[in-house]
């Protein structure tokens, strides 16, 4: 697995994998239409031009996942962490988050995750993160719970990517 920054050359599959990975990771969690003509437009929103901040891994044919760390008021913010929904579980996952811990300029960050998102949420608590308050937020039309996962010391997840 490569991990690389983005470039122009994987827009559209950047497009791909995160349309597929939101319909396949929020089904059930998010009403079923705001998985059709919203999803669509959120996507060609976000992917009309190739944000900054993102770091792709790649196996050399084939794009695997994606994470986007957006400086933010305050703390560095995970804006996006995707995995090809028929590779999760390999890893891929843990390599994108401990990229961003080394990119995160501050030694902290964070990321919102869905309140029903259990696998999510167990995943970040294996890599250090700690939930804070309950909130609630807009995802594709739609008001959804979710909480903010916080790394305030980066050091130990960044030493696990040694």
């Amino acid at each position: 697995m490569i991990l690389r920054p983005a470039t122009p050359a994987d827009l559209q599959d950047l497009h791909n994998l995160h349309h597929a990975s939101w319909a396949s990771a929020y089904r059930g969690m998010v009403p079923d239409g705001a998985l059709g003509a919203p999803l669509d437009d959120h996507m060609g929103r976000v992917w009309a031009e190739l944000p900054g901040g993102i770091t792709v891994a790649h196996d050399g044919t084939r794009l695997m996942g994606f994470v986007r760390l957006k400086p933010n008021q305050g703390w560095p913010y995970i804006d996006n962490l995707h995995v090809a929904p028929d590779l999760r579980g390999h890893g891929i996952g843990e390599s994108l988050l401990k990229a961003a811990a080394t990119q995160a300029e501050q030694g902290r960050m964070w990321l919102t995750v869905l309140a029903v998102n259990h696998g999510a949420r167990r995943f970040y608590r294996r890599m250090g993160g700690q939930e804070g308050a309950q909130m609630t937020e807009i995802l594709l039309d739609t008001s959804v719970a979710t909480y903010p996962v916080i790394w305030g010391h980066l050091a130990p997840l960044i030493r696990g990517a040694e």
